[in-house]
């Protein structure tokens, strides 16, 4: 089993390359190759967890994970507007069901509720920073993504709360935290594209190689702390 998922993450990473060579010569084909990554994270944790449905950290950050290939699916056609909000819902869904399993590697409160709250202030200033730079773009999509800026600074949030946990600390530090930060730079990569620059093919591979290495951070950070 353990030579399979060495497999399933090798076949991960190539259907990366191969996601962001379609998107450079523009083919269709990246309608397969950007859907298929979440789905192969899902098989290499469900291939060596034999209880799927607990704990319920865990389970939750399976749920999670589907809501990401969701959002992945529907931002296929990412100029469509309704497809495009819809995909925001999904990945705020994801942002939660994240926040919440990182939230139970550490139940026992905050050690250092300053870093926390600090990091909190930092996020949502760059938020609206970012927001405010790019409000003659967005227009109609400003309120959405305000909702979904709030879950990815929540998510980011509790990954430093995880970090508090002696038990975790390593894990949130090495996996957790990387990714949350990936995850931001990836936002900012793909919203600058989309609405700055005007959503080229070469512009979201750079958001596509981001967002598949936090992805995998993630997974690799619950499977240490959950398997």
């Amino acid at each position: 089993m353990g030579e399979l998922r060495k497999y399933v993450i090798l076949f991960y990473f190539l259907t990366i390359f191969v996601n962001c060579l379609f998107l450079h010569y523009d083919l269709p084909y990246v309608a397969i190759t950007s859907s298929l990554p979440v789905p192969l994270l899902l098989l290499y944790l469900f291939l060596k967890d034999p209880h799927i449905n607990s704990p319920a950290g865990k389970f939750i950050f399976y749920i999670g994970l589907l809501f990401a290939f969701f959002g992945d699916v529907l931002q296929i056609v990412v100029n469509n507007e309704l497809f495009f909000t819809c995909s925001l819902v999904a990945f705020m869904l994801m942002n939660v069901c994240y926040s919440i399993s990182f939230y139970n590697l550490n139940r026992g409160g905050l050690k250092k509720p300053i870093a926390f709250l600090a990091a909190i202030v930092v996020l949502a200033v760059m938020g609206y920073a970012f927001v405010s730079i790019l409000e003659a773009e967005i227009g109609a999509y400003k309120l959405p993504l305000i909702l979904y800026m709030s879950t990815l600074i929540m998510m980011t949030a509790f990954a430093i709360h995880a970090a508090g946990s002696e038990h975790y600390y390593r894990i949130a530090v090495k996996y957790l935290l990387p990714g949350t930060i990936i995850f931001i730079i990836q936002n900012i990569i793909f919203a600058l594209n989309l609405f700055h620059l005007g959503g080229s093919s070469d512009g979201f591979i750079y958001s596509s190689i981001a967002y598949a290495i936090a992805q995998f951070l993630m997974v690799k950070g619950m499977e240490k702390a959950y398997l």
